[in-house]
């Protein structure tokens, strides 16, 4: 379909069908540049589906502008609730009926970098030379641009680098990675530079252990003598 067919069409499909590809943006966001143009087409059209609805039902009591405005919001509604609850929670079926233990992603590097669900508390790089770079401790720069890190499809990262380990000699702690004036320093490191990217993720806490947790996490708690991201 051109342009010009496309606006040749009622602008209530017009409607649909842009309020379902912004959808699918939001609920794939990361994702999409492993997907084939036809599974972008249809999930679009399932995501326009709730436009059509909305437009259907509202149209002939609240007019054009607010049943417009109501369908497109409500194909927004319902990526952002397919990305954040509906993936995971169709997976976890799946895995309990003994159907499948593979998620859609095509490997497991696209399954961290779409995490939205696990915090990282930790980030550790090991370079093509034996050399490791870390984050010690990402929460710092949770308000920092870009931060706390940026994992690419293709395997580079950015991140704030607090500690170097050489192959060989004593972990360099980065003394200038914070500047009041000029603010964080982010390094980027090119997936051909990368041997091996490692993670750490707190476990998730239950009520009932929201004391411990509040206690793991007081300032009183000691610093480890050196980043625990890295071997």
């Amino acid at each position: 379909m051109t342009l010009t067919d496309f606006l040749k069409l009622s602008w209530e499909i017009q409607l649909a069908l842009a309020s379902g590809y912004c959808a699918y943006v939001l609920a794939y966001t990361g994702l999409r540049d492993r997907q084939r143009p036809i599974d972008a087409a249809f999930i679009s059209l399932v995501f326009s589906l709730f436009a059509t609805f909305m437009l259907w039902i509202l149209t002939p009591s609240r007019g054009p502008l607010i049943a417009g405005i109501a369908a497109f919001g409500t194909s927004l509604v319902a990526g952002v609730l397919w990305r954040r609850i509906g993936r995971d929670l169709v997976m976890r079926v799946l895995r309990l009926l003994d159907v499948t233990w593979q998620d859609d992603a095509p490997s497991a590097l696209a399954t961290l970098s779409a995490n939205t669900k696990h915090r990282v508390s930790q980030v550790a790089v090991e370079l093509d030379n034996g050399d490791w770079l870390c984050c010690d401790d990402t929460r710092k720069f949770e308000h920092s641009p870009f931060g706390p890190f940026q994992l690419g499809p293709n395997g580079d990262i950015a991140m704030y680098v607090t500690d170097i380990i050489p192959k060989e000699g004593e972990p360099r702690p980065q003394t200038t990675l914070r500047d009041a004036y000029y603010g964080d320093r982010i390094t980027y490191l090119p997936a051909a530079r990368i041997k091996q990217i490692t993670f750490r993720h707190p476990p998730r806490v239950s009520r009932s252990s929201r004391a411990v947790a509040a206690e793991l996490d007081a300032p009183s708690r000691p610093e480890p003598s050196a980043p625990s991201a890295a071997p």
